[in-house]
């Protein structure tokens, strides 16, 4: 039995959702008070996966931090991308999302959260926009729905 370190970072357009799939993962909470992230915030969380033991420092990025700063991405073992399905527009820009992670992160495991299937407004129009060829988890950060899978595929396509 190992014990394997791990850096995910949380990305994605500021108000998807991404400290609340953060929050429900790390301490199975969720908050509707929400506060826009300034910088990152880094939470860590320890679990058990194939008989290893993961721990992971999970890297909340500020939504407007496009540059992907390398104080918060430099060395990151996977990506988790986020986009709100209740707003086409947040689906709109994941291939912009993609093109900076790859310029600056490489080739590095990437699943995508659609987030927010709870909104009555979810929208088919976005699933249509999602790019193709690309790991995708509809998830909802206030329900539960999915975040656990979301997070288990991640680290899966990570070890």
């Amino acid at each position: 039995m190992a014990i394997i370190d791990r850096k995910i970072v949380v990305l994605g357009d500021s108000g998807v959702g991404k400290t609340s799939i953060v929050q429900r993962y790390v301490n199975d909470r969720f908050s509707d008070n929400y506060r826009p992230t300034t910088g990152a915030q880094p939470l860590k969380k320890t679990l058990e996966h194939g008989g290893d033991t993961v721990k992971l420092v999970i890297w909340d990025v500020a939504g407007h931090l496009l540059n992907l700063h390398p104080a918060y991405s430099s060395d990151a073992d996977g990506v988790l991308l986020v986009c709100d399905m209740s707003r086409v527009e947040s689906a709109e820009v994941m291939k912009r999302w993609l093109g900076i992670i790859s310029a600056k992160l490489g080739n590095v495991p990437l699943v995508i959260a659609a987030n927010k299937s709870d909104i009555a407004e979810f929208h088919q129009k976005c699933a249509n926009q999602l790019p193709t060829g690309v790991h995708i988890v509809v998830t909802s950060a206030k329900t539960g729905s999915n975040v656990e899978k979301l997070f288990q595929d991640l680290i899966s396509k990570i070890l």
